[in-house]
């Protein structure tokens, strides 16, 4: 029986690419990105990207179709991979010199696999996957020193709306603010750290996030520009930008608030 996803699931992403090989890189780039904003340990990345990746190039390589759909889902028991496509299922007898590890890999790796392969008069083949994962570091805003709220800035209503109700949905409150004034007033609350669209009120947050630093609030900042010469690189995201990509900055830097306040804690 397969366990599918239940309680403490996060919202499901789908990605859509060409079925060609020359994708497969881009696939991996996607997984890889993907694991790692959920937390995921570097050996566990690897490994989670070869299996899609074998997914992938079966797809790819077998199925006849002209796309296929990426779906990732993080659970509390693992990461839910699936690959789908519209084609249908090529099976021959190999040769012992051809390829033909992909699905072994895939067997061997992955926890726990179901198969649903097209055929002719019935095509689209998926196949689903999850795997375990031992390592998902989660930084609570409840475990950070001071004020748990972010300010997010942006004047983008839908952007900003969206990242507001991820975050929120993540277990990071947040006050939303719709231009460089609205940020600055808001400021007369305490915040654990600031996410600021640059392009906001025509750049003028470019100096609003000068003052969110002076106070002792760290901000990322995010543009579909480049950045200024004057921002720290770590702390920049370029638009568009997942919200996945977002979450894992933003625990970062949570993280180094974390560790620089245990850093000066008077020791017994």
């Amino acid at each position: 029986m397969s366990s599918w996803p239940g309680p403490g699931s996060a919202e499901p992403v789908e990605y859509i690419f060409p079925a060609t090989l020359a994708v497969l890189r881009d696939i991996r780039a996607c997984v890889t990105r993907l694991a790692r904003a959920a937390g995921i340990a570097a050996p566990e990345v690897e490994r989670i990207v070869l299996v899609a990746n074998e997914m992938a190039a079966n797809a790819v390589e077998h199925s006849g179709a002209d796309a296929v759909t990426l779906r990732w889902e993080t659970t509390d028991d693992g990461v839910w991979i699936t690959m789908a496509d519209d084609g249908v299922f090529a099976i021959r007898v190999r040769s012992p010199s051809e390829r033909g590890l992909g699905l072994k890999l895939v067997l061997g790796l992955a926890d726990e696999v179901t198969v649903r392969a097209g055929r002719q008069g019935e095509r689209g083949t998926t196949v689903r996957l999850r795997m375990r994962v031992s390592s998902r570091p989660r930084v609570s805003p409840a475990e950070t020193p001071g004020p748990s709220r972010i300010l997010i800035v942006d004047g983008d209503r839908f952007a900003g709306r969206s990242l507001s109700l991820f975050l929120e949905a993540e277990g990071y409150p947040n006050t939303l603010a719709g231009s460089a004034q609205a940020g600055r007033a808001a400021l007369t609350d305490p915040f654990l750290l600031a996410i600021v669209d640059l392009t906001t009120s025509n750049g003028s947050t470019l100096a609003l996030c000068e003052e969110i630093t002076r106070v002792g609030i760290p901000v990322l900042t995010l543009s579909s520009l480049p950045p200024p010469a004057t921002l720290r690189p770590d702390r920049f995201l370029r638009k568009p930008v997942h919200p996945l990509e977002v979450l894992t900055a933003v625990r970062q830097m949570i993280a180094s608030l974390v560790t620089g306040a245990a850093a000066k804690a008077p020791h017994a």
